[in-house]
């Protein structure tokens, strides 16, 4: 009797569901990706209780043939692909056509298209995957859906979709990235008729602006490097290291316009940034990368999120490299500033112009009836609009960037003239509070300075340029000494000291094979270490720099980054001794140093690209500019 069943297309779509559509954030994704690739400009997005209830996105882009609705819902149907050849040099976002059909199979979804080249477009209604409806129906050129009660016919699934507002939060992460990955595409986003998110697509700094306003775009560094053979190019925004963030939900990697999670590329943007930062501190960073699509493979799961390299060692080397020129080529002095009236200030414009672009949208609407076609007609509320018109003609005349703002064309008041005022305010605000935005804010050096005193036996106070600096000695000193030790340490062979009893070190398969590939680096820092039996390495000495250290803890922090397949390097594993040993030499807080001793401190954190934090990533200098300081006694207002 035959136990292999050919399940039905009921039960093998839901089971590609639960790969494709984990969440309503999958949803909106995949929806959005669908939209990019129809070549939209201009895309709408809109949730209702964290897209649980309802999901609706709609676009301007090709439309959807009348004879293809149906057949986009089918499994394993796209327009992306058409031979095995194809997977080898993917250039869509979509591509395997398992998401329509999969969103399909367990909500109720409404689909309205139009292409270009015809008159009227169609619509089709769908329930648990089953087709409802089809007919004709008016609508302007692309396509729009609405995709309602998600896991509506899966109790099992619906039951571990979470509160509202926490998928709204997940769907508010991946339209960020979305955003991102697409400066030049208009993106709206709206949760509970309330607007979260408005891109004009004026390319990667307005997207920026619009995710995360000025105080984030005032401290990037425009970063734009090649590799040797120019096949991959990297570009795209990396903080300054006076400014991070606890953790790394403020990386955005965008590979051939597709929004992904390597974890190789994240690890080495660290690794170039790990004398900058303090510990537990991560960069941020959007960087889009672009290469040859045969040496990447986007394949290797249904999200499409994670990706494979074909060299990935070598993509690691460049990123480490360049970001780190980049890094020890820029000064670290922090200024210091009132950054929370300043904040506020911004805060309060941007919530404003939320909230007035809010209002214009709650427009009535005036219905008329054209050969049995309904049409409706945004008509506008003349008093909300001079209101709207004021508040930022208002806001313009601060910046000192008065245009006047109109709504009215010779037609009336329209919306388009609405939306377009809003996005040119947005455009100037965006374009005055990036002026400044430059790696040159960054180039200060001590030197021509006036050393003034101490104060508190700690801080250094010098006169510079109508600036006061403030100079931690002990950081100063300790950075200075790290630099010293490291170069030294790399320069010469360390002296090694043997155990009483060898150290037997047990791994699994993976773990040996990657100490296998490091040994050259372990023997060169001062390990005697051999090949032990199945899996596994004695070590007979270790470098009398490390005499006292745990052995278990050190090769445990050396297989951490297992999973990316990295060669270390010799003063990685000796990075945080070295910055231990850089502080316990230092002058101390509280040393009364000497005129002369304040001096040559100063001329050497004065050479030529000298790093000024800490090896810990504390800043060594502060700066407090005479505009500040007449603020302060109220001499300027």
């Amino acid at each position: 009797m035959s136990k292999i069943n050919i399940l039905d297309k009921s039960i093998f779509n839901r089971i590609a569901a639960g790969e494709v559509v984990e969440k309503p954030a999958s949803v909106v994704k995949e929806l959005v990706e669908n939209s990019i690739d129809a070549g939209a400009t201009k895309i709408s997005i809109e949730i209702i209780e964290g897209g649980i209830k309802q999901i609706i996105v709609s676009d301007n882009g090709c439309g959807i043939e009348p004879d293809d609705m149906v057949k986009a819902f089918l499994p394993h149907a796209t327009s992306k692909i058409c031979t095995a050849n194809d997977l080898d040099k993917i250039g869509t976002l979509g591509f395997r056509g398992e998401a329509l059909s999969s969103i399909a199979s367990v909500s109720k979804v409404n689909l309205i298209s139009k292409v270009k080249n015809l008159d009227i477009g169609n619509e089709i209604i769908l329930e648990g995957g089953e087709v409802i409806s089809q007919n004709e129906k008016g609508c302007s050129d692309g396509t729009y859906i609405s995709v309602s009660d998600l896991f509506y016919c899966v109790p099992a699934r619906a039951k571990f979709l979470r509160k509202p507002k926490t998928e709204e939060s997940d769907v508010t992460n991946i339209v960020s990235r979305l955003i991102l990955a697409n400066p030049n595409i208009q993106i709206k986003y709206t949760a509970d008729n309330k607007l979260v998110y408005f891109s004009s697509g004026n390319g990667i700094e307005e997207a920026i602006y619009a995710i995360y306003g000025k105080n984030v775009l005032d401290n990037l560094i425009k970063v734009d490097f090649n590799s040797y053979d120019k096949l991959i190019h990297f570009n795209g925004y990396i903080c300054k290291p006076t400014f991070s963030k606890p953790n790394r939900t403020y990386q955005t990697l965008i590979i051939n316009g597709r929004y992904v999670i390597n974890q190789q590329i994240s690890t080495a943007i660290y690794k170039a940034y790990e004398n900058f930062l303090m510990k537990g501190n991560f960069p941020f960073f959007v960087l889009y990368v672009t290469l040859p699509l045969d040496k990447v493979d986007v394949n290797v799961h249904p999200n499409k999120q994670d990706v494979k390299f074909e060299k990935s060692g070598e993509i690691f080397t460049l990123v480490v490299n360049a970001i780190s020129e980049i890094l020890y080529g820029i000064n670290h002095i922090k200024n210091i500033e009132d950054e929370s009236e300043e904040q506020n200030e911004n805060v309060d414009f941007n919530l404003k112009d939320l909230q007035d672009l809010q209002k214009v949208e709650n427009v009535s609407l005036k219905t008329t009836v054209v050969d049995n076609v309904t049409l409706k007609e945004k008509v506008f509320d003349e008093e909300k609009f001079n209101q709207i018109k004021e508040n930022l003609n208002s806001y313009l005349s601060k910046q000192d960037k008065h245009n006047e703002v109109t709504f009215k064309s010779d037609n009336g008041y329209s919306y388009d003239l609405a939306m377009q005022a809003y996005k040119n305010m947005q455009q100037q605000s965006f374009i005055s509070n990036s002026d400044t935005n430059s790696v040159n804010d960054n180039k200060i050096k001590l030197d021509d300075f006036k050393i003034i005193g101490t104060l508190f036996n700690t801080y250094i106070l010098v006169e510079q340029d109508k600036n006061l600096l403030m100079i931690d000695q002990h950081a100063g000193h300790e950075r200075l000494l790290y630099d010293k030790f490291k170069k030294q340490f790399e320069e010469h062979s360390l002296l090694s000291q043997s155990l009483l009893v060898p150290y037997i070190l047990n791994l699994n398969f993976q773990e040996w094979s990657f100490i296998n590939e490091n040994l050259t680096t372990l023997k060169n820092l001062g390990f005697d270490i051999e090949g032990f039996g199945n899996n596994s390495f004695k070590i007979n000495s270790v470098p009398l720099l490390l005499k006292d250290i745990n052995i278990a803890d050190f090769f445990n922090s050396i297989l951490h980054d297992i999973n990316n397949n990295l060669i270390i390097k010799k003063t990685d594993l000796m990075e945080e001794y070295l910055a231990k040993s850089a502080c316990r030499s230092a002058v101390k807080a509280n040393d009364n140093l000497s005129y002369n001793e304040i001096e040559i401190l100063l001329n050497l954190l004065s050479k030529e690209n000298q790093v000024l934090l800490c090896p810990h990533g504390r800043p060594i200098v502060l700066k407090i500019t005479n505009n500040e300081i007449e603020k302060w006694f109220k001499r300027l207002v």
